[in-house]
């Protein structure tokens, strides 16, 4: 695995290898311990992801907060990467993910942003699928969101190639719990 591409096919065949029922129970561990740590920080404005393929699947935490905002990002630009946020009602979009049918925040309105990763390393550097749209809006976050990195404790503690561009998280969130990190932004 010398390039990024093969890196990202192995990390997304580990993940998919993982069994369906195990990453079933870790997604919904992993929503008790962003339960706690939003009702510890009174968040009630959250960005995240609908899952896609064998991610990490935060439908449940979803549902059990009805009154919470949570936004959701919609591909709005491939050149330069750029997503929008929106709430709900979802519709799929031109790659096949979850989308909000009306995204108007170029920047979420939230206090905590959950980023979606296929591996993520102890300083908070993540490896995406690679399109840059994360560390694009990573690097026009506002300081007083936090940005959790948020998938199964298999895919954390890995190594992961840095490029200039790229932005770390502030944490790391998995079935095992919360781990803030020092590096942060």
């Amino acid at each position: 695995m010398d390039t990024k591409p093969e890196l990202r096919a192995h990390l997304k065949a580990r993940r998919e290898a993982l069994p369906a029922d195990s990453r079933e129970a870790w997604s919904k561990a992993l929503s008790i311990h962003l339960d706690h740590l939003c009702r510890n920080r009174r968040f009630n404005r959250i960005g995240a992801f609908w899952p896609f393929g064998s991610e990490i699947d935060l439908r449940s935490a979803v549902s059990a907060h009805p009154d919470w905002l949570w936004f959701f990002p919609r591909v709005v630009s491939t050149q330069p990467p750029r997503l929008a946020w929106g709430t709900e009602p979802m519709e799929k979009g031109p790659w096949g993910l979850m989308e909000p049918t009306l995204a108007q925040h170029f920047l979420p309105p939230v206090q905590l942003l959950l980023v979606p990763g296929l591996a993520f390393d102890d300083d908070g550097h993540r490896i995406g699928y690679g399109r840059g749209f994360y560390d694009a809006l990573l690097a026009r976050l506002p300081e007083d969101v936090l940005s959790v990195g948020v998938g199964f404790e298999a895919q954390m503690h890995r190594t992961v190639p840095i490029d200039p561009h790229d932005w770390p998280v502030q944490a790391l969130l998995s079935e095992r719990g919360l781990r803030l990190l020092v590096a942060g932004r």
